[in-house]
């Protein structure tokens, strides 16, 4: 007699074991082939007989081109499943940081940096978001996304310490050699043990997935809905990554002292990490596009305050706390927003379009605010700035939330 069937994947445990585990493997990804980049830069350069600043040209090339092939990694993950591909990203990881660990010059260096960072499409955020929805079905993956970033929100927060110690005992190649091994002895086997929900009831053949909390869209309006929300995310992704990128800089240009500026943005983690625990307390009532426009809002609102204020710490203050709230609702809309618009069918590939624009936008973003800075005035490169959150509200209107 047949087992009587049991809905995909109920069990608290299960949802624990993925959220925690890829939550894991987020934080050592982010750590290993992002965040500790900036930190080997000095010793690295100085090893290698580079300025600085060409090594950061180099690692800002490396992401374009690691953005290009975010629609590739987008299809194999929807093809294969996330258990196969991220396990095998986790492989490349740890050989493609093994390689940087040894480069001997530009062209070995640049090389690496291109392989860790294309690697990086198979295992970070978006292919994170595709396991979920695979393992957990459409409808519990929104809420796992939100508990997900909460977790990789920490990458930060551990590996530039991390890093640090390792620069004061070993060397910037020591450091990545570590960074392989935990992809390698912590990553692979969190990914091997990921889990795809059945498709159908073993017994009756009906689909066992919980009913969407909002409808997607019906398929006649996916392509303009797509066109808007990569138009979106890609004026926010750009804002995001200039400020970022160049945060010191920037406000120095606007007359901030430099210890201000840094003061200023120590308040933008507790923002981030903050945001994402009100979002996942009382943000899953809200439909995901309701929170990208609280997000984008946020994002005109804090520019506007540091364009209005001038150089005060006050208003460089506020508008850090401004930016981390926004910035840390966008990471999750990011994955929500495309499953419930259009579905968890063919869910990775249009992570990986999306990605792809987002990213690139991304890669050339801090030299398009330098150069406005440059060219005009810092005042002049917050007012871009802020017509591009206005055009990213104005996109994000020409959505429709379904029926």
């Amino acid at each position: 007699m047949p087992l009587p069937f049991v809905a995909a994947n109920p069990d608290r445990w299960l949802y624990l074991r993925l959220v925690i585990g890829i939550g894991i493997t987020q934080i050592i990804g982010f750590g290993t082939v992002f965040y500790a980049f900036g930190s080997v830069v000095p010793a690295l350069s100085d090893d290698l007989g580079i300025a600085p600043g060409t090594a950061f040209g180099a690692f800002s090339a490396a992401l374009l081109i690691g953005a290009l092939a975010a629609p590739t990694a987008g299809r194999l993950l929807d093809r294969h499943g996330a258990r196969m591909v991220m396990g095998t990203g986790s492989v490349l990881a740890a050989l493609s940081l093994i390689a940087l660990s040894q480069a001997q010059g530009i062209v070995s260096l640049v090389l690496a940096l291109v392989a860790v960072e294309v690697t990086a499409t198979l295992v970070l955020y978006d292919a994170a978001f595709a396991a979920l929805a695979q393992g957990l079905g459409p409808a519990r993956a929104r809420r796992a996304i939100t508990h997900m970033t909460l977790l990789g929100g920490f990458a930060s927060t551990v590996f530039w310490p991390l890093t640090q110690a390792i620069l004061v005992w070993a060397d910037w190649r020591t450091a990545y050699m570590v960074f392989a091994a935990l992809n390698l002895c912590v990553c692979l086997p969190l990914h091997l043990s990921l889990t795809r929900a059945p498709d159908l009831d073993p017994v009756t053949g009906a689909k066992p997935a919980l009913p969407p909390q909002f409808p997607p869209l019906p398929p006649a309006q996916h392509r303009r809905a797509m066109i808007w929300v990569a138009i979106s995310f890609a004026v926010a992704g750009l804002v995001f990554s200039a400020l970022s990128a160049s945060w010191v800089t920037t406000l120095t240009a606007f007359g901030l002292p430099a210890a201000a500026a840094v003061t200023a943005g120590t308040l933008m983690g507790p923002a981030q990490v903050g945001v994402r625990v009100l979002d996942m307390l009382f943000g899953l009532r809200l439909h995901p596009l309701t929170t990208t426009m609280i997000s984008t809002v946020l994002l005109m609102v804090a520019l506007a305050v540091l364009w209005l204020t001038g150089p005060t710490l006050a208003g460089a203050m506020i508008f850090a706390v401004l930016f981390g709230l926004a910035q840390g609702l966008t990471s999750i809309v990011r994955g929500t927003v495309p499953l419930v618009l259009f579905g968890a069918q063919g869910f990775a590939a249009r992570l990986g379009r999306l990605a792809s624009v987002r990213m690139v936008m991304a890669a050339i973003a801090p030299f398009g605010i330098a150069l406005l800075i440059e060219t005009w005035s810092a005042s002049a490169a917050l007012l871009a700035m802020i017509c591009l959150a206005m055009l990213g509200v104005m996109a994000l209107r020409m959505i429709p939330q379904g029926s």
